[in-house]
C-alpha cells in the first residue's frame, strides 16, 4: 500500500485500493466455489399424493432407499440406532414426530418395518413423505 509522506515524515494518507482489489478477487473465488459445491442427499423416488400437506413439521426425517439402507437425519443407521436415537427425542418431547420417505419401489413389507421402529421408539407422531405435482 502507498503512503503519502509529508514534510515532517507524519503519514496523510494510506491508499486502499490495492486492498480493496485484493478483498473483492476474494470475494468473487469464494462465491463462485460455493456455487460449484453440491449438497449431498440421498436419492429417493417418493410416490405422489392429491392431498398432501404443503409444510413438513420440524421432525426427525426416516428415509429408506431404494437398496434398503435406513437413513435417519441422513445418517445411515441400523434398526436399533433409529430406535434408540427416536426414543431419545421422544423423551426429550413427548410431541416430537418422525417424517419417513421410502422410494416408490420399496416392497411395502420393508416401509412398514421403519413404521413400526418408529412405533417401537415411542413416537406417537408420524407421517409418510410424499410429493404433489402442484
Amino acid at each position: 500500500m502507498a503512503a503519502a509522506v509529508g514534510r515532517k515524515g507524519a503519514i496523510h494518507g494510506i491508499n486502499i485500493t490495492p486492498l480493496v482489489d485484493i478483498f473483492l478477487v476474494l470475494l468473487i473465488l469464494v462465491m463462485i466455489s460455493s456455487t460449484l459445491v453440491q449438497p449431498q442427499g440421498i436419492e429417493v423416488q417418493v410416490p405422489k399424493a392429491a392431498a398432501a400437506g404443503s409444510v413438513a413439521p420440524d421432525a426427525s426425517g426416516l428415509v429408506l432407499a431404494p437398496d434398503g439402507t435406513l437413513f435417519l437425519d441422513g445418517v445411515a443407521s441400523a434398526p436399533d440406532v433409529v430406535v434408540s436415537r427416536i426414543a431419545r427425542k421422544v423423551e426429550r418431547d413427548s410431541s416430537h414426530s418422525v417424517l419417513v420417505s421410502a422410494d416408490g419401489k420399496l416392497p411395502y413389507e420393508q416401509v412398514v418395518a421403519a413404521l413400526d421402529l418408529v412405533k417401537k421408539a415411542g413416537a406417537r407422531k408420524y407421517a409418510l413423505r410424499v410429493r404433489t405435482d402442484a
